[in-house]
């Protein structure tokens, strides 16, 4: 892999490196007139052209920014981006006034996912993943972790599973994969049936996952059907995570902390001393806000989460039943508009913070030592990344120091 210099950029504008929460979120680091060098895919020095040249042996490629604004890559740290169908029918049906109940009566909602996804073979799904993160890779997302949780079965989550961690070697995007055997109960079971074959699973899926995850929520799982799966995924090296408080609180956040969660998600039902709890860890509160637009629900406290200090990242949560949304650059204003946040916060929890409910260290900032992932602009000002909404600012896409994308336009 080449050097490569990148010089005549407008503006860097990055979180700091290390832990930001609190007040921190709000100060990026923003130089103007900069310059990157990069070697072997890693961030080597930041700053003036004089300055970086300094750190410059042999003959680099030179990426000319032309004036262009650069941020890290976004880091989407929840999505459920492999799954068979689509919903835009049943989309149509609810703006028309039906509601969710009459369209489940008639064979949608989350069952026709399922079915969809069950009757595809790996490689449509394959296909179907793979132009979806070719998309989202236009958007800026050079990381993301995609669930499996639409097979509801061994081998149907196992096909899931086995396409994330192949589409791995097969484009840029850098995967986590997420086993979610928990996310309903199939047709003709019944749930106490269905905890006891996704505890079975475990064992077989392990090697293919990084975390276990279950929805927690009334009409799903239990706190104490929850705790049984993330243990058991425990026991078999899977770090857990957590959906719940998305529209009742049963529980979900403290025995996920309780468990040393990575990230609890969703939490758009959520109580002041569960702030507190989440402030008082090392967990990230993932926040979604494309569901809350969605489905029209209320959008999680996101200023009480960060005034109080807990770690914050924001995620699409890509799903074709709540959240058909690839953009994090959307999700930013938003969070703006919605939520409270400044567009330094929004930018911080996109980027950095969506590194850390994924454990990369080393990710979501332009800083010496981390990786290359860099977003190069179409405008000279990270703010429009926020202030202009429903465009796509993504000019230049770099992953670990190679350009793996261009706008044509």
């Amino acid at each position: 892999m080449p050097d490569l210099l990148i010089q005549n950029i407008s503006q860097i504008a990055t979180p700091k490196p290390g832990v930001t929460r609190g007040s921190e979120l709000r100060s990026l680091n923003v130089i103007e007139n900069a310059s990157i060098f990069i070697s072997d895919g890693v961030i080597q020095a930041i700053g003036p052209l004089s300055e970086v040249l300094k750190q410059v042996e042999g003959h680099p490629v030179i990426l000319d920014a032309e004036g262009k604004a650069a941020v890290p890559g976004f880091v989407d740290s929840h999505s459920h981006l492999v799954f068979g169908g689509n919903r835009a029918d049943e989309f149509a049906m609810r703006s028309a006034g039906m509601s969710y109940e009459e369209i489940a009566e008639q064979g949608g909602g989350i069952v026709s996912t399922v079915e969809a996804t069950q009757l595809a073979t790996k490689e449509e799904l394959k296909n179907i993943a793979r132009i979806r993160l070719q998309k989202a890779l236009r958007q800026g997302i050079t990381t993301m972790e995609i669930k499996s949780g639409y097979g509801l079965n061994l081998d149907n989550e196992r096909k899931m599973l086995e396409v994330i961690n192949e589409l791995k070697e097969e484009q840029p995007i850098e995967l986590k994969a997420t086993f979610l055997g928990a996310h309903a109960v199939p047709k003709n079971s019944t749930k106490e049936e269905y905890v006891e074959e996704v505890l079975n699973m475990i064992p077989e899926i392990a090697e293919l996952a990084d975390y276990c995850d279950v929805f927690c929520e009334d009409g799903y799982f239990t706190k104490d059907e929850s705790r049984s799966i993330l243990e058991k995924g425990m026991e078999h090296g899977l770090k857990p995570k957590i959906h719940t408080n998305q529209f009742n609180d049963i529980g979900g956040v403290e025995m996920a902390l309780d468990l040393d969660a990575v990230s609890v998600d969703h939490l758009e039902v959520l109580s002041d001393e569960d702030v507190d709890r989440i402030a008082g860890s090392d967990t990230v509160a993932t926040i979604l806000p494309g569901v809350s637009y969605f489905l029209n629900i209320p959008y999680s406290p996101a200023r009480k989460l960060i005034d109080r200090g807990a770690l914050v990242a924001l995620a699409t949560d890509f799903n074709p039943g709540s959240s058909m949304t690839i953009s994090m650059q959307l999700l930013m204003s938003m969070a703006c508009t919605k939520m409270g946040m400044s567009v330094e916060e929004a930018l911080s929890c996109a980027t950095q913070n969506g590194a850390k409910a994924l454990e990369r260290k080393k990710l979501g900032c332009i800083a010496p030592g981390f990786q290359a992932d860099i977003l190069l602009l179409d405008t000279d000002n990270y703010k429009d990344l926020a202030y202009f909404f429903g465009e796509n600012h993504v000019h230049t896409v770099i992953k670990k120091g190679e350009k793996v994308w261009e706008s044509r336009g």
